[in-house]
């Protein structure tokens, strides 16, 4: 049998209310450290995050990200992600997704925030 996980969508803001529980943050690539073992991302609701990654990258990380990982305060310790093609979010609405995840995190008895 196959347990998985519980993670709450985040976005910047909410991110620090869920220090360390299992989170998934989608944003875009702002830079990636010289080492390879940090991420800058600007989160949907436009703050500046760090994702630290437990190996150095080997790929070039650019576009929109979606990371599975630890919440620590303002930054996010990567166990997984995902980087899309630019053709699969070119008319992605990041403020709308925003909203949603705001949405999720407001409705009380709400099935999918695990507090």
């Amino acid at each position: 049998m196959v347990t998985e996980e519980t993670r709450m969508r985040v976005n910047g803001s909410l991110l620090s209310q869920h220090s360390g529980r299992p989170v998934v943050i989608l944003g875009t690539v702002q830079k990636v450290d010289p080492s390879g073992m940090m991420v800058s991302l600007k989160a949907s609701d436009d703050q500046v995050i760090q994702v630290k990654l437990q190996q150095p990258v080997q790929e070039n990380i650019e576009g929109v990200m979606e990371v599975h990982g630890m919440s620590q305060g303002r930054q996010v310790l990567c166990q997984s992600y995902v980087t899309f093609p630019q053709e699969s979010y070119a008319n992605f609405d990041m403020g709308s997704y925003d909203e949603a995840v705001k949405l999720i995190h407001s409705v009380s008895g709400n099935p999918w925030k695990n507090d």
